[in-house]
């Protein structure tokens, strides 16, 4: 509308009746935009802020999911220990094989 205004040389009243606003609400759109440009026209989030961060349902759907994040990462962990494992056991199976055991064996008397 404030576009329409500026850019057509039509008066405050007929823009009024062809969009069917208050007088008033365009000078204060044409005043906010003359301010601080179309950053001013678009929609501003009304009233104070709440300053409950979650809802009781939300907290609770958070700590579970945090809880579920954390077994997650501790499954994670215990597989790579697992797998760092099976991987050292393969690592000295091979090395026994090829190389056989690290001292001679006695053999009794």
């Amino acid at each position: 509308m404030i576009d329409y205004y500026q850019t057509h040389e039509d008066s405050m009243a007929e823009v009024v009746a062809r969009f069917a606003v208050l007088t008033s609400q365009i000078s204060i759109w044409r005043s906010q935009f003359k301010r601080s440009g179309i950053a001013a026209l678009k929609p501003q989030p009304k009233g104070r802020p709440s300053k409950m961060k979650h809802t009781k349902k939300q907290a609770r759907q958070l700590a579970n999911k945090s809880e579920l994040d954390w077994l997650k990462e501790e499954l994670a962990k215990k597989n790579q220990e697992l797998y760092d494992t099976k991987l050292e056991r393969d690592i000295s199976k091979k090395s026994l094989s090829l190389f056989g055991p690290s001292k001679p064996e006695r053999k009794p008397k």
